[in-house]
């Protein structure tokens, strides 16, 4: 499991994580959730080491991720941030093949294995009919994909995507909510997601957690952190809880008075 306590963490000296604590229980699908600047990447970001903290402590399976070399922590954790810039042409095989790298030689050079990783994940991302094609060529649906396949490539307990279904139409986000919820499932991976969606964090994700100017709002079931108080006070606007009468799943009607 993810253990956190008393953490600070930000930019520049700048707190914007403040004093944050709580545990995520290992193979859950944990949802972060919060207005924008609420602080949910940064708390993705140290969680994968990318910020360190400026205060607190981080505990992954009992382990100070901090006392990690990078190429352990990337056996540990993998991380598929919210913005990639797609500067050279490489095919999508070989761009998911990066996700192996921490498991290579000194030259770089992939193994059999690494190969049929790469082969078993294409067929599950559904990324195999386009394995070829140059990656600057997909669509955006296709892009997230590819780098959802990226991060499973590299075959770690720990999960942890920051807005994998941004700009994708209804569609293209249940597609990857429930790639990533058969991977949950089926594997026992922990897979935390930072997201906007509420109804699609409530419909998909096992735990929430509510982040407000930097603080743990909320944490517990999608029934127990989407309630209209908490939300209403966070997001500043009016809202409806309801139940999804087939899942059972709350989902929030915002609504002007």
């Amino acid at each position: 499991m993810i253990e956190i306590k008393n953490l600070c963490a930000g930019y520049n000296k700048t707190a914007v994580l403040k004093d944050v604590s709580l545990n995520i229980a290992q193979s859950s699908f944990c949802a972060i959730i919060g207005k924008n600047g609420a602080g949910k990447s940064a708390l993705l970001k140290t969680l994968c080491g990318l910020l360190t903290p400026f205060s607190g402590k981080i505990l992954i399976n009992g382990q100070n991720p901090f006392s990690l070399s990078k190429a352990e922590l990337s056996k540990i954790i993998a991380f598929m941030p919210q913005n990639i810039e797609f500067s050279l042409p490489f095919s999508v095989r070989d761009f998911i093949m990066f996700g192996r790298y921490p498991y290579m030689n000194f030259f770089k050079i992939p193994s059999e294995k690494d190969y049929e990783i790469v082969k078993r994940t294409m067929k599950f991302t559904e990324t195999e009919s386009f394995a070829d094609r140059n990656i600057d060529e997909l669509s955006g649906g296709e892009r997230q994909r590819v780098l959802i396949a990226q991060t499973i490539v590299q075959e770690t307990d720990f999960l942890i995507f920051d807005e994998p279904t941004s700009h994708l139409d209804i569609g293209g986000q249940t597609e990857i909510f429930e790639i990533l919820g058969i991977l949950n499932k089926e594997t026992g991976k922990t897979v935390i997601v930072a997201m906007h969606d509420l109804n699609a964090a409530g419909e998909f994700c096992d735990s929430l957690i509510l982040l407000d100017g930097g603080r743990v709002k909320n944490a517990g079931t999608p029934e127990e952190v989407l309630n209209y108080k908490d939300i209403e006070e966070v997001y500043n606007t009016t809202v409806i809880v309801k139940t999804n009468p087939i899942s059972g799943k709350p989902y929030i009607i915002p609504y002007k008075k």
